[in-house]
């Protein structure tokens, strides 16, 4: 009886040591968005950060918030995510996007909020992601081909009234 109840303390003990929790997360961040959507249908929303705990933990398994649907996060180097997606250049709107971080534990919390029709944000994150998109460039007002039309039809009027007035 005594062996399997030190096993058991032991197993608790290495599990405790291997599943220690991030503590004091300090997040850090860069964003990429689309700058010119002349030809393009989508917005592309990149953002890497990266994850530092006191305890020096590495991280893994994380989740992203984005516009209230839940996407894994990339892995990209140790303690270094990254999250991307798109949207549609009608739906984009300027500003910034704030995507909330979860840990793989705290998943579980989020999906039964989203389901009861709780708000998310009592749920518990590992912090917050900040995308700033300042719009897209769309092309120019007045297409060059029917700028080029007008401009073409004024000096051809101009020239035929012109021909006109001199030969009568």
């Amino acid at each position: 009886m005594s062996k399997l109840f030190l096993l058991g303390v032991f197993f608790s003990c290495l599990t405790f040591v291997f599943c220690e929790k991030c503590v004091n997360p300090q997040i850090t961040s860069s964003s990429f968005t689309t700058d010119d959507a002349t030809y393009l249908t989508n917005i592309a929303y990149i953002g890497v950060f990266e994850v530092k705990c006191e305890s020096n933990d590495e991280i893994r398994n994380l989740y992203a918030d984005i516009n209230g649907n839940l996407a894994p996060v990339s892995i990209v180097d140790k303690n270094k995510f990254q999250i991307s997606w798109t949207e549609s250049v009608k739906k984009a709107s300027s500003g910034e996007k704030i995507v909330r971080i979860y840990r793989e534990d705290d998943v579980p919390a989020f999906k039964r909020a989203l389901k009861s029709g709780e708000d998310v944000s009592s749920v518990p994150t590992l912090g917050s992601v900040v995308i700033k998109y300042n719009g897209a460039y769309n092309g120019p007002y007045v297409q060059g081909e029917f700028l080029a039309l007008v401009v073409s039809s004024v000096a051809a009027y101009f020239a035929i009234a012109s021909r006109i007035q001199i030969t009568s």
